[in-house]
């Protein structure tokens, strides 16, 4: 028994129904890609290597590509310049402050950190700590490249912009935050991070409003978050190793964590207020056309809107 045609009422009928979904909710779909691709690359990694080999670690960099590709990928669906989108976000001029910032917050955060881990381990000594300097040069520019502020371009560079359409900072900051925690799923399914799931989360949302803030205040500096993120990553982690592992820290290390950025998070809300998170307004998309029911496109005005605002 032969299957029916579908009839091109029906294709045309799913074409539109695709159309809108990733017109009208770009970054659901987003998520779903990034996930997806991400999930992908790790789960088919790890099913044959062990995640701190050498190919489990290529596995680990490549899958992070994953909210990159994905934010191209519906950049494109949409009907819209992908070029565009790659020159919004690996536009380089901001004055020399903000990348400065991008390390500065971090390093500040990192202190927070030890002033807890040492309080409760002991101060090590000066030499112990400069052992150290090779080891976080090394990892920060694995980090920012490969690991963690290559995500940017999906996070900041897409989702969050798109979410400040419809919603305050602080809402898109918790919303990308937890699309991002959830992101990370693999990585404890097959023990590349041994601590809370939860304690993680509310780190992961915590750093989802300090780069926000950051996004916001820079006028949308992609770049300047892809070092920022990167740089949180590196520094976290000195504390711990500087006293033998996170192990020999007597509370878990990612409450201490969850602590420290939850406090500067905090501290920023109260300062600048939910809506923007900044003294600037929202950074929403400056790529975008809007495609209209009788197939034509509207462009942005000069700060990013578009004439019709999406559901996210």
């Amino acid at each position: 028994m032969g299957i029916p045609p579908v009839s091109p009422g029906v294709m045309q009928s799913n074409r539109s129904l695709r159309a809108r979904l990733i017109n009208e909710h770009p970054v659901v779909v987003f998520s779903t890609l990034a996930i997806g691709l991400s999930w992908t690359v790790w789960m088919s990694t790890f099913s044959i290597t062990t995640p701190r080999s050498g190919l489990g670690i290529i596995g680990i960099a490549l899958g992070a590509f994953g909210p990159g590709v994905a934010g191209a990928v519906v950049t494109r669906l949409r009907g819209e310049s992908v070029r565009a989108w790659l020159v919004t976000t690996f536009e380089w001029r901001r004055p020399l402050r903000w990348y400065g910032l991008a390390i500065a917050v971090p390093a500040v955060g990192a202190l927070g950190v030890a002033v807890v881990v040492f309080s409760l381990v002991g101060v090590p000594d000066s030499g112990s700590l400069g052992q150290l300097a090779p080891w976080f040069l090394v990892n920060l520019v694995l980090a920012t490249l490969f690991t963690g502020g290559n995500e940017e371009f999906g996070w900041r560079g897409f989702a969050l912009p798109h979410l400040q359409r419809r919603f305050s900072a602080l809402t898109a900051s918790v919303l990308v935050g937890g699309v991002w925690a959830l992101w990370h799923v693999p990585m404890f399914v097959y023990g590349v991070y041994q601590l809370s799931p939860l304690l993680y989360a509310v780190s992961v949302v915590s750093f989802a409003v300090i780069l926000t803030w950051y996004y916001n205040a820079s006028d949308g500096a992609v770049l300047g978050a892809v070092l920022l993120h990167g740089t949180i990553n590196a520094a976290v982690n000195v504390p711990g190793r500087a006293v033998g592992g996170a192990a020999a820290v007597p509370v878990p290390y990612a409450a201490i964590l969850a602590g420290v950025f939850g406090i500067i998070a905090i501290l920023l809300v109260a300062r600048y207020g939910p809506e923007t998170l900044s003294h600037r307004e929202a950074v929403r998309p400056r790529w975008t056309a809007t495609r209209l029911a009788d197939g034509s496109t509207s462009g942005n005005t000069s700060n990013g809107r578009r004439a019709t605002e999406p559901s996210d």
